[in-house]
């Protein structure tokens, strides 16, 4: 029987390169892609050895043995083997298999690793490189076919590497196999773009920027940009610092700096961090960044251990603003304060309003924040708290969240029509020559 393709399934099939992937969005048949081009393989070349491997032995035996079965209406023996008449062999091995010790006695001609994005680091691909030393065919072949995962350890050996003599990458979504597939689970797909955007950006659109059961915030593309910016000056319209305190030995206390530049952009001009420091060096230190820069505004976190600083500021006379995270938004789409100020942020972000310091850290946490929708009734959005990030092993987001926290007050920034015209003609606020105050 003659198949015709699909041009991402032919291109996939027909490389030659020693290592081609195949990345690509639910129901695009990339499991039958990589089964049929071993298959083709090992009946045009004899005494080929070969391999397909499954992460968990569960998955390897209830899902791509009963396919191979399925798809070439034969049988695998017990011994998880295949054989065919002109003595090629295919081997299925799971994840635990895949080891120097167990690899040591195989030299491969063609490999396959199913459902690649399952294995968290590029160790069993490795091991198995180094077996790929058959002679049964004219080149040897370690494929591998995935789903999107955002920037995990395909995406930099294939995606984000530029050409290769070795490296191949097919992409593809769903949709390019849309004729394929059946009305009522197309019609379905749809509906899932607004019921689980998360789930349809990764496994239908092929997006390598959202992640797990909950939506990212912010995605590569606006970060870098945001740091690469360029506003015109029209003068200072105000600064805002912020200020996320400290609260447990391993989280920084982190002091942001924003600055209004026109009626619309801002722009991040100073982050400082430390450690393990008492609540008076931090209030000292507060003191010493408003007289060399005089803020409009202050903004402390106001929960746990900023509450005392906030307190002794305001002893001091200084205009603070607390922030508390966990209070009530002023919109009720938000779960909590914290929530809400997020999505203002992103919304300067969006429109290309705000830019950032080009600090690696900074933007690792901003790529980190992700939201999800709350089962309280409304689908209120509601950031994931600091808690449950640590629960998956990652960093709190404090030079995120000073960043925020900013963000949300860039409002009482006075916009320069409003200044008096000496002041206009100044370029910035010198608090120390005015008495002005922009919050009066």
């Amino acid at each position: 029987m003659e198949l015709k393709l699909k041009q991402y399934q032919a291109e996939f099939f027909d490389s030659k390169k020693r290592f081609p992937a195949l990345i690509a969005g639910i129901g695009t048949g990339k499991t039958y892609m990589m089964l049929l081009k071993i298959w083709h393989f090992c009946q045009e070349y004899p005494k080929t050895l070969a391999m397909i491997i499954r992460r968990e032995f569960t998955d390897l035996e209830s899902s791509t043995i009963k396919d191979f079965e399925r798809y070439f209406d034969c049988r695998v023996g017990s011994n998880k083997e295949y054989r065919f008449d002109n003595g090629s062999v295919i081997m299925f091995k799971h994840g635990k298999e895949v080891t120097p010790n167990v690899l040591k006695n195989y030299t491969l001609d063609i490999c396959g690793i199913e459902q690649s994005e399952e294995f968290e680091t590029d160790q069993e691909f490795t091991f198995l490189r180094d077996r790929m030393r058959g002679t049964a065919g004219p080149f040897q072949q370690l494929m591998l076919v995935a789903n999107a995962c955002g920037h995990n350890w395909m995406w930099k050996h294939w995606v984000n590497n530029p050409p290769s003599d070795e490296y191949d990458c097919t992409l593809a979504q769903t949709f390019d196999n849309e004729d394929n597939l059946p009305p009522k689970f197309i019609e379905d797909l749809k509906h899932m773009e607004t019921e689980a955007p998360n789930h349809y950006n990764q496994f239908v659109l092929n997006s390598f920027e959202e992640l797990g059961d909950s939506d990212r915030l912010l995605n590569t593309k606006q970060v870098y940009q945001s740091s690469k910016l360029t506003f015109n000056y029209f003068g200072s319209y105000g600064r805002i610092l912020s200020v996320d305190v400290a609260r447990y030995g391993e989280d920084e206390t982190v002091f942001c700096v924003l600055e209004k530049v026109s009626d619309s952009h801002i722009v991040q001009i100073h982050q400082e961090t430390w450690r393990n420091r008492s609540l008076m060096e931090t209030c000292g230190k507060i003191l010493d960044m408003h007289r060399s820069m005089r803020f409009t505004v202050i903004v402390i976190d106001d929960t746990g251990m900023g509450g005392g600083v906030t307190d002794r500021l305001r002893e001091l006379k200084l205009r603070i603003q607390p922030f508390i995270g966990s209070s009530t938004p002023s919109n009720p789409l938000y779960y909590n304060k914290r929530s809400e100020g997020f999505f203002l942020m992103k919304e300067l972000f969006d429109r290309s309003f705000l830019k950032i310091i080009d600090d690696p850290e900074l933007s690792e946490q901003l790529l980190g924040i992700k939201y999800k929708y709350r089962s309280t009734g409304r689908g209120q959005k509601a950031i994931i708290g600091k808690e449950e990030l640590r629960k998956e092993g990652l960093k709190s987001p404090d030079r995120a969240d000073a960043l925020m926290m900013g963000c949300c007050y860039e409002s009482f920034l006075t916009r320069k029509s409003d200044m008096p015209l000496e002041m206009q003609a100044q370029g910035n606020l010198e608090f120390a020559k005015t008495e002005y105050d922009v919050l009066k």
